[in-house]
């Protein structure tokens, strides 16, 4: 996970592709009044319930409607279809997952380290379920795994602006390739969220020992100095 930047990563949204006909710019435009955005809202909440209990292939509309509380022939009103409403949700569970608001510039390079990691894992864990079912989705479908690999990238390179900042005020190792470091680093908190939270976790990790880690691992692969960490104990 990259520490917090002075700004927010410029994300692809997974809604682009499929929202582009006049027909569904029309039925967004009801969400502009306050009783279209909570029904839309509504609908968001009771699909993302939906998707999480029964996996994407077996949730029905009907059963988002109810869970919304608003009559069937409504849901047409908001969206076109099963496939957006989840892209919809993939949209806003990924965007708060890997946009950090801006640090401090005078923030301890560290510390916005282990902030980043701590926020990742938080996001993860407050969507763990939806993001099992977002896993499965990219493997049966292609535009949405083709936006999560687009998205992925946008933040990676993010990652990678920030650690050549970080060389080149000398914090970090400027024998490590930027490029590198992002993709094999990111990968590693992000398999890691996976593992802590949607896995039975047989080792046992817990989410403060995992930020602590996952910060040491990655400070360390970065040749940056820790100060604070040299003085705390190793964890179990």
């Amino acid at each position: 996970m990259a520490e917090r930047t002075a700004r927010r990563a410029v994300l692809p949204n997974a809604g682009r592709g499929r929202r582009g006909d006049e027909e569904t710019d029309k039925r967004r435009g009801t969400g502009r009044t306050f009783r279209g955005r909570e029904t839309r809202r509504r609908l968001i909440e009771g699909a993302k319930a939906v998707f999480e209990r029964d996996g994407f292939l077996h949730a029905r509309i009907a059963d988002i409607c109810d869970a919304a509380g608003i009559s069937h022939g409504s849901f047409y009103t908001y969206f076109v279809s099963k496939e957006e409403i989840f892209t919809e949700i993939v949209d806003s569970v990924e965007l708060n997952l890997l946009t950090l608001e801006p640090a401090p510039a005078d923030a301890d390079p560290v510390e916005r380290i282990r902030a980043a990691n701590e926020h990742y894992l938080l996001a993860y864990a407050a969507d763990a379920k939806i993001m099992r079912v977002i896993h499965q989705v990219a493997t049966i479908d292609a535009e949405v795994s083709e936006t999560r690999l687009q998205r992925q990238d946008a933040f990676a390179r993010a990652i990678e602006r920030r650690i050549r900042h970080l060389q080149e005020a000398g914090h970090a190792d400027p024998a490590v390739d930027p490029a590198y470091a992002a993709q094999a680093l990111g990968g590693m908190v992000a398999y890691f969220a996976e593992y802590l939270f949607n896995t039975d976790n047989t080792f046992g990790f817990d989410l403060a020992g995992a930020t602590e880690q996952l910060t040491r691992i990655w400070t360390n692969a970065l040749g940056m100095h820790d100060a604070a960490a040299e003085r705390a104990p190793a964890h179990d």
